[in-house]
């Protein structure tokens, strides 16, 4: 989930101003920050799983100005729904219109590398990438302050809770370590399947989407983030749509990838795990892991 281009702008990408630039996080920097802290060894690169990452992808795309502007937004949403959330396991959030505009800049970052990636590829029909560009220009218009919408596009928030019980037989593919492979990764980029298309962003299970053009077989309740004050609830939340293909890649693509690891790099796994000793009970990758052998063995009961 990156953008495996390296871009490195000669002017302000937000903005257009021609200042310094600043390297860039895409995904804010205080997720790398909390899975580092959170993880057992190294983050691994998930294309090259024999190695380690010391941060996470940026890019030089924005002046100090704008990045200060983000960042603001960013201190908001870690200090009132991610922090919340993984350590307290908080499950409603108060939220003002700092909460929008931290997920149209988020979007709005992967939206931008993405059209350039796109446009090089050539690999994309027009009119879908034409809705990029006019959504691109809208959300910058509106990150700027220049007008106090986005249009028709939506931006929604889901958190993936841990999964309790199975409501039947499905794809095999869903329980290939969901827990692990979300909870305990990040990335962001944008996408389209059949009508609809998005950008979709994984905060460590907080999964940001914004949809740029709504499909006929989107469903989305629970949320929909609005511009102003709300109430968000972390519970109960119901989706049906062609974004759930995504969760299916990722831990499909870990499982390749971990299929791939050489033998010197799973003894040095191990090895940590057991430095950790008894401790490794506290670690959330630990739950995580608990939680996936059950899901295992429910999933058997459907065979």
């Amino acid at each position: 989930m990156s953008h495996n281009k390296v871009y490195n702008m000669k002017k302000c990408a937000l903005c257009d101003e021609e200042k310094e630039i600043q390297l860039s996080h895409v995904v804010p920097k205080f997720v790398g920050k909390h899975l580092k802290k959170t993880s057992v060894g190294n983050i691994r690169n998930m294309s090259e799983p024999n190695k380690t990452v010391q941060d996470l992808e940026k890019h030089y795309l924005l002046c100090h100005d704008c990045e200060e502007d983000f960042s603001a937004s960013e201190t908001w949403f870690a200090k009132n729904v991610f922090y919340p959330w993984k350590k307290e396991e908080a499950i409603e959030f108060e939220y003002n219109s700092r909460l929008h505009y931290f997920i149209t800049s988020l979007s709005w970052r992967s939206l931008f590398l993405d059209i350039m990636n796109y446009i090089q590829d050539g690999d994309i029909d027009i009119q879908k990438l034409q809705t990029m560009i006019e959504s691109e220009k809208l959300m910058k218009e509106y990150l700027l302050r220049k007008r106090i919408d986005v249009g028709n596009i939506e931006n929604h928030i889901f958190f993936f809770e841990r999964i309790k019980e199975l409501g039947g037989k499905n794809d095999d593919s869903f329980y290939l370590n969901p827990h692990v492979t979300i909870h305990r990764a990040t990335g962001s980029y944008t996408h389209y399947s059949e009508d609809t298309i998005f950008t979709i962003s994984n905060l460590m299970g907080i999964i940001i989407v914004t949809i740029y053009q709504r499909g006929n077989k989107e469903y989305w309740y629970g949320t929909k983030i609005e511009y102003g004050d709300g109430k968000l609830i972390a519970a109960n939340q119901k989706v049906t749509s062609v974004v759930w293909a995504e969760f299916q890649y990722w831990m499909k693509q870990a499982q390749e990838q971990q299929e791939k690891m050489s033998d010197i790099q799973k003894q040095k796994v191990v090895q940590r795990m057991k430095d950790v000793g008894e401790d490794i009970i506290n670690y959330d990758i630990y739950r995580d892991f608990l939680d996936d052998r059950n899901i295992g063995k429910m999933n058997q009961q459907f065979k």
